[in-house]
């Protein structure tokens, strides 16, 4: 490929970015892809040699991605109110069975700040969680919701379509549909791959769409990295709770040889079946003329463990759990900074000011995170956080809050009945987070820091009252 122009070249039926320079003069377009529990190693460009994610890979390729990404939470709903509020799980307070995001912070939600500003907004597929207020109209000029249960969807000439094919079709549509000349944010929410829990049967468990039937079918997949009942002992005792909901749900995916297989097997069909949508999306970009001033985005909104330490799902404090893909393609970049790999640490609080400082407005101040751009541009930030907040509080699973830095992580589980149970790793001796080292005099003040690091974020992030008062 040369460096002249940013094109789509169709190699093997896949569709690739090639690389040249955005138009100055405009505001730049926005493409942001989520997909559903994908932790970072389910990509080829993540080192996974088994997986056939060829679009993804060379946007990754051609753009910056990012080493050391992380959810702030790991849970679908709380997740996806964080990436697009730019608040923390303790500000916002969303979960299944909580009270809706406060209307306050519509405003300064991505898409309708962008879309005050001029931009054409559009969302398809799992939207996940509810502000107090009806907000689509604030939010965005085009809504086209996808959930699974099922995934195939009944069209109407009797045919079955996938979900991710349709958000597909509708960001398609979108793309189609923008104005000459006007910059538009489209977000595009894969629920895939989550599971369909309604559904346990092996094989079907995981459903992919048309596009892979029958791949991986001839592959033996290699046994879960941290599979060893070594792993599972290491964890804490009401983690191992056969009724505790990650325990529970490896009965249903990951318990037999068998199952393992034909669900892992599913799994991989769903990840490349959203590469097979992004290739689309991204040559109906192509086709109008828009691929040289749209940087694309691809994360995941939560980890996902796939029988490792003898867990289902997300939800804990491990690093399964929390490292999520981040890639960025902006057309922008000069050759010589494409393929780079970004190591600083980053969160899902710094994707909503990134998108806002792509769109040349400046960040509102209730955001928690910061912007990512100068590590895309430049590599370097000064005065960069040593480590990210996560956390998880829901009402059917153990709650907790943490810090992760590069050497370090904490994590407090805070409403133990016989008090908070403390979790500290020194991950550059213990990247598989085995021995709990909270309690090791050796590394007391290590301990101490961590909690110092902690409670700042305690104390900046405001938590919700759970009381919106701003209900219709």
């Amino acid at each position: 490929m040369n460096g002249t122009g940013w094109g789509l070249v169709l190699l093997c039926g896949t569709v690739f970015l090639s690389q040249g320079q955005a138009a100055e003069t405009s505001r730049k377009n926005i493409v942001f892809i989520l997909a559903d529990d994908q932790r970072n190693d389910v990509l080829g460009c993540y080192g996974n040699d088994l997986i056939q994610t060829p679009t993804i890979d060379q946007l990754a390729s051609n753009g910056v991605r990012f080493e050391n990404f992380f959810c702030e939470t790991p849970i679908c709903s709380a997740s996806r109110a964080t990436l697009i509020s730019g608040l923390s799980q303790r500000t916002h307070g969303y979960n299944f069975g909580e009270p809706a995001v406060d209307a306050n912070y519509i405003p300064t939600s991505y898409p309708a700040y962008l879309k005050a500003s001029g931009y054409r907004t559009g969302f398809t597929g799992k939207y996940g969680f509810r502000f107090s207020k009806n907000d689509r109209k604030q939010q965005f000029d085009f809504f086209k919701p996808y959930d699974r249960n099922p995934y195939l969807k009944k069209m109407p000439d009797g045919s079955l379509r996938h979900e991710t094919d349709l958000c597909a079709d509708a960001a398609i549509e979108f793309i189609k549909g923008n104005p000459k000349g006007q910059p538009f944010c489209l977000s595009v929410s894969f629920n895939a791959s989550h599971a369909e829990d309604s559904d346990l049967r092996p094989g079907f468990h995981f459903q992919w769409p048309e596009s892979t039937d029958g791949l991986y079918e001839e592959i033996t997949l290699p046994s879960p990295k941290l599979g060893d009942d070594k792993y599972f002992e290491a964890l804490p005792g009401f983690l191992k709770d056969e009724g505790e909901l990650s325990r529970a749900r490896y009965f249903w995916r990951w318990d037999t040889p068998e199952k393992y297989q034909v669900n892992l097997r599913a799994y991989f069909r769903m990840i490349t079946g959203i590469d097979n949508a992004v290739a689309r999306i991204l040559a109906e970009l192509k086709t109008q003329g828009l691929d040289q001033n749209t940087v694309v985005v691809y994360t995941g909104d939560n980890g996902f463990l796939m029988a490792d330490r003898g867990l289902a799902g997300k939800w804990n404090h491990y690093d399964q759990s929390l490292h999520v893909p981040f890639i960025v393609y902006d057309p922008a970049l000069p050759e010589h900074k494409r393929g780079r790999v970004v190591t600083e640490l980053g969160t899902h609080l710094d994707v909503a000011p990134t998108i806002v400082e792509w769109a040349g407005l400046s960040k509102p101040a209730v955001y928690q995170g910061r912007s990512l751009v100068g590590l895309v541009e430049d590599g370097l930030v000064a005065d960069w956080p040593q480590e990210v907040y996560c956390e998880h509080k829901f009402k059917r699973y153990n709650n907790w809050y943490g810090v992760r830095g590069k050497r370090y992580k904490y994590a407090v589980y805070y409403e133990e009945p016989d008090g908070p149970y403390e979790c500290l790793y020194d991950l550059e001796k213990d990247p598989a987070e085995v021995a709990n080292l909270a309690a090791n005099p050796e590394y007391a003040d290590v301990r101490k820091d961590m909690v110092r690091r902690l409670d700042a974020y305690l104390n900046a992030f405001p938590e919700a009252s759970g009381k919106p008062d701003n209900k219709e």
